[in-house]
Formats: C-alpha cells, sequence, structure tokens
C-alpha cells in the first residue's frame, strides 16, 4: 500500500528530527521526486537510519556546515531547526556560537546577528536585565485590592 502523503511527511520529520510544510506539498505533488531529494539530504547530513561507513565528518559537524551555507545565503528560516538537530546530535553551545563566528567574515555581520540571535532563542539565552526581572508574579488577591484602592 502506498504511503499518505501526510505519512510520508512526518515519517522524514521522524528521520530528520525537523519538518518543513513543503515536505508534505512535496508528498502529496511529487512523492517520487521527494524520495530522491531527501535520499540526497540524508546521505549529506547522514540522518537516521543512513550509514556512516566510512564517513569521516560525523553528522554534527555537518550540521554546522550546513548551517553556515544557509546563513550565507540568508536563508534563516532553516537555521533553527539544523542548530536543534545539532545539539541533539551532541554539539555544544560554544561549537555552534564558534561556527557562527567563523561564518562572520563571508558572511558579513547582518545575517551573523540574525543567526545568534536564533542560537539565543534555541538555547534560551536572555539579556542580564530580563534574567533580573525572573518570572512573572501571580496576581493574588492581595494585589488585586491593592490596585484597586490606587
Amino acid at each position: 500500500m502506498k504511503e499518505k502523503p501526510d505519512e510520508t511527511a512526518k515519517r522524514l520529520a521522524k528521520t530528520r528530527g525537523y519538518s518543513y510544510p513543503e515536505w508534505e506539498y512535496l508528498a502529496e505533488k511529487d512523492a517520487e521526486f521527494l524520495e530522491a531529494y531527501n535520499r540526497l539530504s540524508g546521505l549529506s547530513l547522514l540522518h537516521e537510519g543512513f550509514s556512516t561507513d566510512g564517513k569521516q565528518l560525523p553528522a554534527k559537524y555537518r550540521e554546522l556546515v550546513a548551517i553556515a551555507a544557509m546563513i550565507g545565503q540568508a536563508r534563516m528560516w532553516g537555521v533553527k531547526p539544523h542548530m536543534e538537530r545539532a545539539l541533539r546530535l551532541g554539539c555544544t553551545e560554544q561549537e555552534l556560537l564558534e561556527a557562527l563566528e567563523t561564518a562572520l567574515t563571508p558572511v558579513g555581520s547582518p545575517p551573523f546577528r540574525q543567526a545568534l540571535n536564533i542560537l539565543m532563542q534555541v538555547t534560551g539565552w536572555q539579556p542580564a536585565a530580563e534574567r533580573k526581572k525572573g518570572p512573572p508574579r501571580k496576581k493574588t488577591a492581595k494585589t488585586k485590592k491593592i490596585k484597586k484602592s490606587a
């Protein structure tokens, strides 16, 4: 039985660890092309289920190369899922940061800063002023009364 388009997209998301709506579109419109595309991507980034035999560059470093290439092309929409996958594969935050720093000279400051912002989101980093605020206070009956009387 042929796989349904949404099942194909879910399978690809599972092997890659991230998903794009374009995969579901391709699964529906041209499943054969999507399979060929996925095989090429899987071989280049060593997605789950692809052989690593004879490969010298581990998947986590392949993700760093992909991230640098994406920011060089200003394709920021793909950076976050690749950063998240790199972290799952064992990359450290520092390795991600240094990959971005390495890309600064060839890609320039604006894409570098955008990628830094994405790294900050992925790692949950906040500026000191935000960290000092702490979690938002819960409203209690006492704080509601104070506001009413003021």
